[in-house]
């Protein structure tokens, strides 16, 4: 019982209370140039900012599932959660813009949500935790928006890789939401690293781990289904991490893009 309500309050979606002095920026990043991050967008949900993602195509964006699925307790007399898909009407994205804004600039309406069929069903914290997003028209390309590097269909990286990390999420637990864009240099975990950390809450069979080994660096609530990257290609989609936001001895937790990579392709193509 003490491990579920220790992973409740792990998950990035959900924010608790900062200990000590909040650290500035994504966490501790600095602001993107526009260009530099071509492929990342922000999922809207009712026009407000709530999760990161990034290009696939012109009509197809990769976050996180649990951006786009929602549980809720069905009563307050019986622990039982109920899930569901939140409704596709309700978001948008904006894209090749730096600073976000609640207008219709780059805007486009989602029209599908797609979620791995999977997603909660494996055997470790949000597994599977990936969804594409159908647009209702096309993005339009251009010099500083173009479609991510996705990796080879189970491609391995090397271990403690450089890694880049962009996003308007909280500069800190209990922050606000960044406008300007955000990146940070961080290092990609090895995967006995990552399982000892989260003590095997992160397995290698779905997620990878990055961070610094002193903390402070990293993502927060608002940069879930972001892309983390090795080299320009996306390795990672922000899922989780343990609260407060980038605490030593914890990085963050992504979704191992690789696993995915036939998946995303055969429902951004369908």
């Amino acid at each position: 019982m003490m491990n579920k309500f220790i992973l409740i309050l792990a998950v990035v979606g959900i924010s608790a209370s900062c200990y000590g002095n909040p650290i500035e920026r994504i966490v501790n990043g600095t602001n993107a140039n526009l260009g530099e991050f071509p492929y990342i967008v922000s999922l809207r949900r009712n026009s407000s900012h709530s999760c990161g993602g990034s290009i696939v195509t012109d009509r197809c964006i990769l976050t996180a599932a649990h951006c786009v699925y929602e549980r809720y307790l069905s009563s307050l007399l019986i622990t039982k959660y109920i899930s569901t898909f939140r409704d596709p009407q309700d978001y948008s994205i904006q894209y090749g813009v730096v600073r976000i804004s609640n207008d219709d600039t780059n805007s486009i309406d989602v029209e599908e949500i797609i979620t791995h069929e999977r997603y909660l069903l494996g055997d470790y914290a949000y597994s599977n935790d990936v969804a594409v997003l159908k647009l209702a028209t096309p993005i339009e390309f251009g010099e500083n928006v173009r479609p991510i590097t996705l990796p080879g269909q189970g491609q391995a990286f090397q271990e403690w890789s450089d890694a880049v990390l962009a996003g308007w999420g909280l500069p800190y637990t209990g922050g606000s939401v960044m406008q300007d864009l955000q990146k940070v240099d961080i290092l990609l975990y090895s995967d006995d690293a990552c399982e000892t950390a989260h003590n095997s809450m992160a397995s290698r069979l779905y997620h990878v781990c990055a961070g610094v080994p002193e903390g402070g660096k990293g993502q927060c609530n608002g940069d879930s289904g972001g892309p983390l990257t090795v080299g320009g290609t996306q390795v990672g989609i922000v899922s989780w991490s343990i609260k407060p936001c980038t605490i030593q001895g914890y990085p963050g937790v992504f979704a191992r893009a690789a696993n995915y990579v036939d998946w995303i392709l055969e429902k951004c193509s369908g």
